[in-house]
């Protein structure tokens, strides 16, 4: 059940007027059903791994929570980990390191009968596992408080607005949400909707449109111009944030239709000036779970080594981040790149704060920063779009060969007003310090501004094809 869809916002109405009809004690009752019908919609089957991941991860996070001693409590999170990776490691990434390892061998030129395995991969796995982990990891460190029911801790593990692609809720953070007592709030409703708004101009209106162009180009770049596959590589970064930021904005508005706060993903990134800045600022569910689940562990383990200990626990982290993103050597490569540029800003921090210094304006050097971060952002991002590394060396090929073409005016006005549209939503998110911040407009310009671009969006999706949205396939 896709977002930009019709049937959606079927279910979304018929989903929220049934809810708020129920008798308050059985809200979670209803909400575990359309949790599991809105999984279910996309393969019924899948839905019976999604409960199983759930029983086992509770009853270990329980059993995080019942130890007494730190060394029992370490054997059941090193068992809860395991777990989950043997899980996702199957469904995942068993091809990719079979087809690597034969690509290995053969290098050493022996030949071994490795067989690939027809694996379905069960949508938002990557996503709903980081999930229902934090119920062990937050029991482990204490952050959640009292003891929560399977049944509640269901409701989590499913909760349909996040459980394709995000945001990666906490625990200790959604639980306690789950438990209280949710009530009908017009302020609420009025906020969901203009969340889910800006989500479905994000998606609709930009992503798609940009990745209409960009499918076409990057399916075939020898047929294009340089300027042409430039273009495409630039309206890619703006394809892919407005595709994830509007997926996690309508996320935020149905949560709260429902009476949810679910946490803020995006703030602003392109605004950032420089990559770890950015990672503040993009994928935050993501960049934070990796922050204090996986950073900060090896950041304790090799702080004998100072900087250094820290270059190499930001490349561990990004490495293996871009490994969860897919089962492609482009994904590690595209970590690889996120990790060096911030480990390399680290180990030379003098020589950047002197190149720095010799920039007396403030707001120039803010430009530059910003610049220059967008700059490598859009580098290893050709990595994240490309199928491999052999399509990779001709999306930089096709660039770099300097081809003329009579199009180029035509390509940089439309990256030019995809860029404006895309950065006057972060600028307006910025000024009002809100990511609902349709809802604080004037109303005549707000209620035009919403007429009209809803009738847009509706014609978008009845009159062209829809394109799945970018991180579910993770």
């Amino acid at each position: 059940m896709q977002y930009n869809s019709i049937i959606f916002f079927i279910f979304i109405i018929a989903s929220l007027l049934l809810y708020y009809i129920t008798p308050v004690k059985y809200r979670n009752h209803f909400l575990l059903i359309i949790n599991y019908a809105f999984y279910s919609y996309f393969d019924y089957r899948l839905t019976f791994l999604l409960i199983g991941i759930t029983s086992v991860n509770y009853f270990i996070g329980e059993a995080v929570r019942k130890s007494r001693t730190d060394d029992a409590k370490k054997t059941y999170v090193v068992l809860g980990v395991v777990f989950n990776i043997l899980i996702l490691g199957f469904f995942k990434y068993f091809n990719f390191f079979i087809e690597s390892a034969k690509g290995f061998v053969s290098i050493l030129g022996w030949n071994i009968n490795l067989d690939t395995l027809n694996i379905i991969l069960p949508l938002g796995i990557s996503f709903y596992i980081f999930q229902t982990l934090t119920f062990i990891f937050d029991n482990y460190y204490e952050f959640i408080e009292g003891k929560y029911t399977f049944f509640e801790f269901a409701v989590f593990a499913s909760f349909f607005p996040t459980v394709v692609a995000g945001p990666i809720e906490r625990a200790s953070r959604l639980l306690p949400q789950i438990k209280n007592d949710r009530q009908f709030s017009t302020e609420n409703i009025k906020r969901g909707f203009a969340l889910i708004t800006t989500g479905m101009i994000r998606k609709v209106i930009i992503a798609d449109s940009c990745g209409a162009i960009i499918n076409h180009i990057f399916a075939d770049p020898a047929y294009y111009k340089s300027i042409e596959v430039l273009i495409a590589v630039l309206l890619f970064t703006i394809q892919v944030y407005n595709d994830f930021a509007g997926y996690s904005s309508i996320s935020r508005g149905v949560g709260m239709l429902f009476g949810f706060d679910i946490m803020i993903n995006f703030k602003q990134p392109y605004f950032a000036n420089s990559v770890s800045d950015f990672w503040r600022r993009w994928h935050i569910s993501l960049s934070t779970w990796l922050r204090d689940y996986l950073f900060k562990p090896l950041q304790i383990k090799f702080r004998d080594l100072g900087n250094w200990g820290n270059a190499l626990a930001i490349m561990i982290t990004f490495i293996l981040c871009g490994l969860w993103h897919g089962a492609s050597w482009n994904f590690i490569i595209w970590g690889f790149l996120h990790g060096f540029f911030m480990s390399f800003a680290i180990m030379n921090k003098k020589f950047k704060d002197k190149l720095k210094s010799l920039i007396t304006s403030p707001p120039v050097l803010n430009l530059l920063q910003v610049i220059s971060t967008l700059f490598l952002v859009t580098l290893a991002n050709v990595f994240f779009r490309t199928t491999d590394i052999n399509h990779a060396s001709q999306i930089f090929g096709q660039i770099f060969s300097f081809s003329n073409s009579e199009f180029a005016f035509r390509f940089i006005k439309i990256f030019l007003a995809y860029s404006i549209v895309s950065f006057a939503f972060d600028y307006f998110e910025k000024r009002y310090n809100s990511d609902y911040f349709l809802a604080y407009i004037p109303a005549p310009i707000k209620y035009g501004f919403i007429i009209s671009s809803w009738f847009l969006i509706f014609l978008l999706i009845f009159s062209s094809d829809k394109l799945p949205f970018l991180y579910g396939q993770f």
